[in-house]
């Protein structure tokens, strides 16, 4: 049974979501949440103390939320998994959104980093490998990089098969 505190937390992550779907991360203000999810700025600041706590969560919803949209099965290979991950637009619009707002908040730079670690770590236990291996790390910032180029030019290709290809540069394979 779900506890009344992750249902408040819950509210306020899926009503964040909403806006930033809806206008933007830059329309994501305290007062605008609540009135989105019906609860005081004073919740919100207990639940979320700082601008960080409550980024860093939205990035794990936003990867729930898609994940849910898209429903991969438990078999799913990783390089789908990562293309799903890499390539969608409205999660690189989200993930760039979050990079814009590092600039006006420094608090924000190490709950980045603790996330594209959490991300290193996840794909270096799919491979085998250490989360801090450098092929690891090149591998994922390439992927950023292709996302990037992805929302500016879509490209005929699957999304797997790049992945593929970007790992084999960096001497990993993929399932």
């Amino acid at each position: 049974m779900a506890r009344p505190e992750n249902d408040i937390r819950k509210r306020i992550l899926d009503g964040a979501l909403d806006i930033i779907e809806e206008a933007g991360i830059k329309a994501l203000t305290q007062p605008r949440l609540a009135r989105t999810t019906g609860l005081r700025q004073s919740h919100l600041t207990y639940y979320f103390p700082r601008k960080a706590d409550l980024y860093m969560a939205l990035l794990e919803a936003s990867h729930e939320r898609a994940a849910a949209r898209a429903r991969p099965a438990e078999d799913t290979p990783l390089a789908t998994l990562l293309a799903n991950l890499m390539f969608d637009r409205e999660r690189m619009r989200f993930f760039l959104s979050i990079i814009l707002e590092i600039d006006d908040d420094p608090e924000l730079r190490p709950a980045l980093a603790a996330h594209a670690a959490g991300l290193a770590s996840f794909v270096a236990g799919k491979i085998g490998r250490c989360p801090t291996d450098p092929a690891v790390l090149a591998f994922i910032d390439e992927l950023r990089g292709a996302g990037l180029k992805m929302l500016l030019e879509p490209s005929g290709r699957p999304g797997d098969v790049l992945v593929r290809e970007i790992a084999s540069n960096h001497g990993l394979v993929l399932q």
